[in-house]
């Protein structure tokens, strides 16, 4: 019997087909309406999922629609478009992305939005507003509400962190996008067992890495001189890692964490010293990460987790030019 796929990405994903014939590219398929056609065997697996299954995560951080899970081509272009005016700037997408969202909040808080004023809001916010131009200023204007929605939101089009894989005792991948939401207030959490304000290293990963407890405040320290040689693609310099997602000492929470160097032309460092629920404190080389174990931000997109903290993709450190992906988890018994 056909194995039926839907298409989760494209100019108008959604469509669902029959795969018919897969003997050798190109594949033969079939609509639900009785129309064939040839797709090539690439071409196939890039853009189709088996039905009733999940977007896969390498394109998750892309969803334009939350409620099925697709990935509108023709609008993360145009939210890419936005972003990438900015991209040579910075040097850095995510730090031009994160540009971009607050420029784009600014612009939305105002009735009768105009340069200076969303100039203004920037520059509370720390950004050099400068760089939004009035060229570059009537082209976020000009956005449809659609593509503001992605733009303000937490998750679409900020790059996943990607670069660790977790341990099969954890979620897929080191840094899950969160799926916005509240948790069950009715859900109790679970049990704890004693806590320590000792520091401890995280099993299996870097010795630069050093864990303490105290109460439901998690405190995480890193020497950002260190470096632990190169990642598995060579791209990066590894700073400090859990290698995978690991459990924090005496607690039932997760944590994921990779600090990494990377050479770019241009040398942008961090203006933001607090995502969700992680707030980041430098001094010196020493590098302090402060989470609240007792907050909640909903499930994640697999339903599988409670979200506690997140860096919301890959960041730079406060500061710094060192860049940082974190995700404190609790799984959902």
């Amino acid at each position: 019997m056909p194995r039926r796929y839907r298409q989760f990405l494209g100019s108008k994903p959604g469509i669902v087909v029959e795969l018919i014939d897969e003997s050798g590219s190109p594949y033969r398929v079939r609509t639900e309406d009785g129309f064939e056609f040839s797709i090539s065997a690439d071409d196939f697996s890039n853009y189709y999922a088996e039905e009733d299954t999940s977007t896969p995560p390498r394109w998750r951080h892309l969803i334009t629609n939350p409620d099925d899970q697709t990935v509108d081509s023709g609008k993360m272009g145009e939210v890419m478009r936005l972003v990438r005016l900015f991209d040579g700037d910075f040097g850095d997408l995510d730090k031009a992305r994160a540009f971009v969202r607050d420029a784009m909040r600014a612009l939305v808080g105002e009735s009768t939005p105009n340069l200076e004023a969303v100039r203004t809001a920037l520059q509370e916010l720390s950004w050099d507003a400068n760089i939004l131009t009035e060229e570059r200023f009537r082209e976020l204007h000009r956005a449809d509400d659609a593509i503001r929605e992605l733009i303000l939101s937490e998750t679409c089009g900020v790059i996943p962190f990607m670069e660790l894989l977790g341990d099969s005792d954890g979620e897929d991948i080191a840094f899950e996008i969160p799926e916005p939401g509240t948790a069950d207030e009715a859900q109790k959490p679970p049990k704890r067992r004693k806590t320590s304000s000792t520091p401890r290293s995280v099993r299996g990963g870097t010795d630069n890495l050093q864990l303490a407890v105290s109460g439901d405040i998690l405190t995480v320290t890193v020497d950002l001189s260190k470096e632990h040689g190169p990642s598995k693609s060579g791209k990066t310099t590894i700073v400090a890692s859990t290698l995978g997602n690991k459990p924090i000492p005496g607690r039932s929470e997760f944590i994921g964490l990779n600090i990494y160097k990377q050479e770019t032309k241009r040398r942008a460092t961090g203006r933001r010293n607090e995502f969700k629920n992680l707030v980041m404190a430098v001094e010196g080389d020493i590098l302090t990460l402060t989470i609240d174990l007792s907050k909640e931000f909903g499930p994640s997109k697999s339903g599988r987790t409670i979200i506690i903290a997140s860096s919301e993709g890959n960041q730079l450190v406060y500061g710094r030019s060192e860049k940082i992906g974190l995700n404190v988890y609790r799984k959902v018994d």
